[in-house]
C-alpha cells in the first residue's frame, strides 16, 4: 500500500508518547536561511520592469513582514508548515520581450529575476525530452529539505511535498487568471537536470511546468553545470531524507478545473487561521466545498461540527455516512489543538498511496479550500500534524493532511 515510502511513513508517525516527549530542541536563532541568495555580481531584473512576467510575483511573493526578537519574520502568499518555506523557483526563459534568454532564479525577497547563465543554442530542453527550443518559460520548483528537516526531522519529508502542493495550487490560480495552460512534458532526467542547474546536494527539483510553445529550432544540451550556491547558510544532511527525495519523480500533473476561486486580492490576503469564531451563520460555502472534487488518488472525509443547513456528522462524497458530534475525537486526532473545536468542519485527506505525488495533490486541493474560504471571508488552516494510527478510526487509508474551516475572528 505504501510502496517505497513505507519506511519513511513508519519513521514519521506521531504518537501521544512521542509528542509528549520530543527529542528535538529548537533554537530559533539557529534557523537556516529561508531564501537563496546568488552573488551580487549576477545580473538582475526587477519584476516590475517585465510586464510579460509580472505573474511571477503572484506565483510566489512576500505578503507580510514582522520583526520578532530583532529578526525579520517573513510570510508568503503560500502556506508553509512552520512558516519555513522550503521552495525555490527557477526559470529558463526564451523569446520573452525585454528579457535575455537564460536560466534565472526568482529572488522572492527582492522581487527580482537573477540571471544565472545566458543561453543561446543550448538549454535545459534535452533533459526534459525536448529536441527543439522551447519559447516561453520552463518553471522548475525545487525543494530545500534542510529548511523543513531542521524543525521537523524526517517528518519534514511530508511537509516538503504538502508545501509544494500549495505552491502548485497557486500556480493553478495564476494559470486560470492568465487563461493559459501548461505544456505536458515527458522523459524528464531529474538527476541530470539537478546537476546542470547547479543545485548541489542540498536542493532537488520537485516539480516542472512549461509555459509557452515549442519552436522548430534544434537545441543542444547544456554541458557544464551552472554555478552552485547553497540554498541555506548552513546544512545538516540526513541520508534517509536525501535518498527518499532522490527517488521521487518530478511532479507535473495539472487539474484544469482548479483555480477558479483564485484572485489577486485573495492571493495577497490569505492567512492560516489560528482561531475560529463558532458563531458563523452562513454555511452555504459547505455545499461549494463539497462540490470541489478531489484528484482520483485521494479520498476526503468531511467532519461537520456545526451547520444550519445540514446534519452534523461524517460526510463522504457529499453524503452523511455517520451522524453525530465528533469534535472531541477530531481535536484529539489533531494533537489536541483545542482552537480547532471552534471550527465549523475539518476535512481529512486520505490516500491508499503514501508517496510524493499524493502529498502534493493533498496540498493542491487544500489550496483550493484556502482560496474558497478566503473568497467566502471565512477562516482556513492546513494541519499536517496528527496521530497517524488514530486516523484509522475514519479510513483504512493513510491520512496525509487535514484542513479546518470556520468563522473568522
Amino acid at each position: 500500500m505504501f510502496s517505497k515510502h513505507f519506511a519513511v511513513r513508519e519513521q514519521t508517525l506521531l504518537t501521544p508518547q512521542g509528542v509528549a516527549n520530543p527529542t528535538r530542541f529548537l533554537d530559533w536563532d539557529s534557523q537556516p536561511s529561508s531564501f537563496k541568495h546568488y552573488p551580487h555580481f549576477c545580473y538582475r531584473l526587477p519584476i516590475a520592469t517585465i510586464p510579460a512576467l509580472y505573474w511571477l510575483k503572484s506565483l510566489r511573493s512576500i505578503t507580510d513582514i514582522q520583526s520578532i526578537s530583532k529578526k525579520s519574520y517573513y510570510r508568503l502568499n503560500t502556506p508553509s508548515a512552520g512558516n519555513l518555506h522550503p521552495i525555490e523557483i527557477y526559470l529558463q526563459i526564451r523569446n520573452v520581450q525585454g528579457v535575455l534568454n537564460g536560466v534565472y532564479h526568482w529572488d522572492v525577497l527582492h522581487e527580482e529575476l537573477v540571471l544565472i547563465e545566458e543561453i543561446a543554442s543550448g538549454g535545459c530542453e534535452p533533459y526534459l525530452g525536448m529536441e527543439q527550443r522551447f519559447s516561453g518559460c520552463l518553471l522548475f520548483f525545487s525543494l530545500v529539505p534542510f529548511r523543513s528537516f531542521w524543525k521537523y526531522g524526517l517528518r519534514g519529508w511530508r511537509y516538503l511535498y504538502l508545501d509544494l502542493g500549495h505552491q502548485l495550487g497557486v500556480l493553478h490560480g495564476v494559470y486560470h487568471n492568465e487563461r493559459i495552460k501548461p505544456t505536458k512534458l515527458s522523459d524528464i532526467d531529474k538527476q541530470s537536470l539537478c546537476r546542470i542547474l547547479g543545485l548541489g546536494e542540498d536542493e532537488i527539483i520537485g516539480g516542472i511546468y512549461a509555459l509557452g510553445e515549442m519552436s522548430d529550432r534544434s537545441v543542444k544540451a547544456l554541458n557544464e553545470p551552472l554555478m552552485i550556491v547553497s540554498p541555506c547558510d548552513y546544512v545538516k544532511r540526513d541520508s534517509v531524507l536525501t535518498e527518499a527525495l532522490t527517488k521521487d519523480e518530478c511532479y507535473q500533473n495539472f487539474f484544469p478545473d482548479y483555480g477558479s476561486n483564485w484572485s489577486e486580492s485573495i492571493n495577497h490576503t490569505r492567512r492560516s487561521a489560528r482561531y475560529f469564531n463558532p458563531l458563523i451563520y452562513d454555511d452555504n460555502w459547505l455545499k461549494e466545498l463539497f462540490a470541489i472534487l478531489p484528484p482520483p488518488s485521494l479520498e476526503i472525509i468531511h467532519i461537520v461540527f456545526r451547520a444550519h443547513s445540514m446534519q452534523l456528522g461524517v460526510y463522504k462524497e457529499g453524503k452523511c455516512i455517520e451522524e453525530g458530534n465528533f469534535i472531541a475525537e477530531i481535536v484529539h486526532l489533531l494533537l489536541d489543538q483545542h482552537f480547532l473545536a471552534n471550527a465549523s468542519m475539518v476535512s481529512l485527506i486520505f490516500s491508499d498511496r503514501f508517496d510524493a505525488s499524493t502529498h502534493i495533490e493533498a496540498g493542491i486541493i487544500a489550496q483550493e479550500y484556502y482560496t474558497l474560504a478566503e473568497k467566502m471571508t471565512i477562516g482556513c488552516s492546513g494541519i499536517g500534524a496528527f496521530y497517524d494510527e488514530y486516523a484509522k478510526r475514519w479510513s483504512d487509508k493513510s491520512l496525509l493532511y487535514a484542513v479546518a474551516i470556520g468563522g473568522k475572528i
